[in-house]
């Protein structure tokens, strides 16, 4: 059959055209036993006269399966291997929204199973098309997958980490959530590889809203929660507990209530992530796979080459038995009014060291933009000093503002300084400036931000 038909072909129509066929091959079957059984008759031999009759042979009794029995056993196989080719076909022919045109190769990468690296990219833009760039990713999740240690991690990035992106209006200071709108998910890839100095070998960018759908698609979730709460209607207790997909949509949004804000919430979304990948490979069928398919549509989109997919469920799902969470931890930070999250040197490496070790690689000492600007602040700690001083003179949030240093000097300390002073001049008839303690930061007129 052709693959238009096959793809108008509903899976009833599918498996009643297979019991027909059945059918009759089950007459053809009793057809041929019929004429087999009439040439031995009528070539079964008499003996000759004058000769006795010798005693009849014991006749040898067969058990012959009825042709109705035949052809129930032969339909109840052909359902189970037919339906689950047709599943296949179906999560096949649904995967190719999803994921990437492959070229008929294999990466060697996966054939030889070595460790990999996803970054997956939550948002709230809607339908997901390849190189939307609409809109700032709400969670950052790195996943190492490695099948030699069975084990799957999920390190989490904060979404509001000051990093450098650099445009082609030069290079801007924004967070690193904000990659995704200046640049798509291939940027927010580069800028994540480069803060912890980790290949990364994909991409998935995936709408929120689907969550609700997969976390149904397989009955719920486990997690246990740390406190209780009430978000947009739901009040969720202390302790483990069972959540449908519209309950952990809440769940894994909830911010504001939770001591410790984002980083809270970044732990109830690796919770739930944690279970969705336990549940499914607690059933691991194509079935199971068949309805998050169904759940995800058009709410997902990975750079994973459609070709691959097979030989990484085969060679990689062993991951699946041990999911373990990582954190990154930033500091406070406070630069031009907005706050930010503040990526120390340490921690930086500490946490590099970790994706690395995971990936097989050894370990190495990150520097970076990052790591260049934070050494060179001259007050700041994250603890009782947040002002935040951007190197060369530069701007939040402003392309190609500053001298592209990376190093804070006497001189960008100055000019911030002479900034704020004027600043100060200019409004002293009607407010204060909003200035830092340390004479360092300084007001600029409200403009977009990347900051949401």
């Amino acid at each position: 059959m052709d693959n238009n038909n096959n793809e108008r072909e509903s899976r009833e129509e599918y498996r009643k055209r297979l019991e027909e066929q059945i059918y009759k091959n089950a007459h053809d079957e009793e057809t041929t036993e019929r004429s087999h059984h009439e040439f031995n008759h009528h070539h079964h031999k008499k003996p000759k006269a004058g000769r006795p009759t010798p005693p009849p042979v014991p006749e040898k009794h067969h058990f012959h399966t009825p042709k109705w029995m035949k052809a129930l056993i032969w339909l109840l196989i052909i359902l189970v291997v037919g339906g689950g080719f047709y599943e296949y076909h179906k999560v096949h022919k649904m995967a190719t929204g999803v994921f990437s045109d492959g070229n008929g190769k294999i990466s060697k990468k996966l054939q030889q199973g070595k460790p990999v690296s996803v970054l997956a990219m939550g948002t709230d833009v809607g339908a997901l098309h390849r190189g939307n760039a609409g809109g700032n990713t709400d969670s950052i999740e790195l996943f190492t997958i490695n099948p030699k240690t069975q084990r799957i991690t999920m390190t989490s990035i904060p979404r509001d980490t000051l990093v450098r992106v650099n445009t082609d209006d030069g290079a801007d200071y924004v967070k690193i959530n904000a990659a995704y709108s200046i640049g798509g998910p291939k940027q927010t890839v580069k800028q994540v590889s480069e803060l912890l100095d980790v290949p990364i070998d994909y991409y998935a960018v995936i709408n929120m809203g689907v969550l609700k759908k997969v976390v149904n698609s397989l009955g719920g979730v486990e997690v246990d929660n740390p406190f209780a709460f009430t978000y947009e209607g739901h009040h969720f207790k202390k302790g483990k507990q069972h959540l449908n997909g519209n309950e952990a949509l809440k769940y894994s949004r909830m911010r504001y209530q939770d001591p410790n804000n984002d980083y809270g919430r970044q732990k109830r979304q690796q919770q739930i992530l944690s279970s969705v990948i336990k549940k499914f490979k607690k059933s691991g069928s194509i079935s199971s796979a068949n309805k998050i398919m169904d759940a995800v549509g058009d709410g997902v989109k990975a750079n994973i080459p459609i070709d691959d997919i097979a030989t990484l469920y085969g060679n990689y799902h062993s991951a699946m038995n041990n999911v373990t969470t990582y954190h990154f931890q930033g500091q406070n930070a406070m630069i031009d009014g907005a706050s930010f999250q503040i990526a120390s040197p340490k921690e930086i490496n500490r946490v590099s060291k970790l994706v690395r070790k995971e990936l097989g690689l050894k370990p190495k000492k990150v520097v970076n933009h990052e790591t260049k600007m934070y050494k060179s602040q001259p007050n700041y700690n994250g603890y009782n000093k947040t002002d935040f001083i951007l190197p060369g003179g530069a701007s939040y949030n402003d392309p190609g503002s500053g001298n592209g240093s990376d190093y804070v000097t006497s001189s960008s300390r100055h000019q911030s300084q002479s900034s704020s002073d004027e600043d100060d001049e200019n409004n002293s008839s009607s407010q204060t400036s909003p200035r830092s303690s340390y004479g360092t930061g300084y007001y600029r007129s409200p403009q977009t931000r990347y900051d949401y």
